[in-house]
């Protein structure tokens, strides 16, 4: 019987497995001149009260190994990007530490996000080149056609090595890449909010006029969505509406049933039409139509007699 298992047992080669992905927006990217800490990512589970980060597991292991981890497009091929990983453990814009056989899951808290501007990224690339740093081994015509690279998202590329029978570090696991990353500085992918209304409430037959303030949005990208479980509609404005990027002036949508007795709570939140994102949403109350309820309550008495 054992005898039956043991070929099986020999291919389960180990491998990598992301057990936390990074959280993909309310990051921003920090530029080296800015002068300050480029923060830590955190991981997709991250609240304010209970703080994760991206953590890697590598299975059907135990043992010594050491982790590189660089950053890479959010596209196909996954060229190394320009932008740089910093923190503890990080030089020349990547991250690399040894690990222990104690260490099952491997947790990553401290790395940030270092952006170069457009003018730098040649020089990033160069630079990546001299390194070696091309996990997926994209041709280098290719990496160098700099125009391609999206400055305003990457990916967390994890690369293991396992020690060989020297005991150097010569066994590569393949990579295995992140979810993209997103910088919440650029309006096109950041994290949506509505910050603040001026009233929450309205009439069932639409056409409030609400004064909503939020994080940067585009004026050419962006919508005001009224829901429930089986109904929605869009809230009323024109590009001239969104001022500045951060507040948009609409006008409510007419809730489904404008015959309504008492309040009807649905929901609203910003909607990205680009990539799908919306925002938290927050509570709308459609009030009944008073003249359309006295009217309704005049017929019901003029029946009844």
């Amino acid at each position: 019987h054992d005898d039956l298992l043991s070929p099986l047992h020999d291919k389960r080669e180990p491998y990598v497995e992301i057990a936390e992905q990074p959280k993909q927006r309310g990051m921003r990217f920090r530029y080296k001149c800015e002068g300050r800490s480029a923060g830590s990512i955190p991981g997709e589970h991250s609240t304010d009260n209970s703080r994760t980060y991206p953590s890697i597991q590598i299975m059907n292991y135990v043992g010594r190994g050491r982790v590189l981890i660089t950053l890479v497009t959010k596209s196909e091929p996954f060229k190394p990007h320009p932008h740089d990983l910093v923190g503890k453990d990080c030089r020349e814009g990547f991250y690399e530490a040894d690990f222990g056989p104690d260490r099952r899951v491997l947790c990553f808290q401290n790395l940030g996000i270092q952006c170069v501007r457009r003018r730098e990224v040649k020089e990033a690339i160069l630079f990546r080149i001299q390194r070696c740093l091309n996990p997926f081994n994209v041709p280098q015509e290719q990496l160098l056609q700099i125009e391609d690279y999206d400055l305003n998202v990457v990916r967390l590329c994890f690369q293991v090595f396992l020690p060989d029978e020297h005991g150097t570090f010569t066994r590569a696991l393949p990579p295995v890449i992140s979810n993209p990353i997103y910088d919440n500085r650029a309006p096109n992918t950041a994290e949506l909010k509505i910050c603040r209304i001026n009233k929450n409430t309205g009439s069932v037959k639409g056409g409030d006029e609400i004064f909503l303030l939020c994080d940067k949005v585009q004026k050419d990208d962006i919508e005001v969505r009224f829901f429930t479980h089986n109904w929605e509609a869009k809230g009323s404005f024109s590009q001239a509406d969104v001022h500045r990027q951060v507040a948009i002036v609409f006008r409510t949508p007419a809730y489904c049933q404008t015959n309504i007795s008492e309040p009807m709570t649905v929901k609203m939140q910003l909607r990205r039409p680009s990539d799908q994102e919306v925002s938290e949403p927050m509570e709308f109350r459609y009030l009944p139509d008073e003249r359309g309820t006295v009217h309704l309550q005049r017929a019901l008495h003029l029946s009844i007699i």
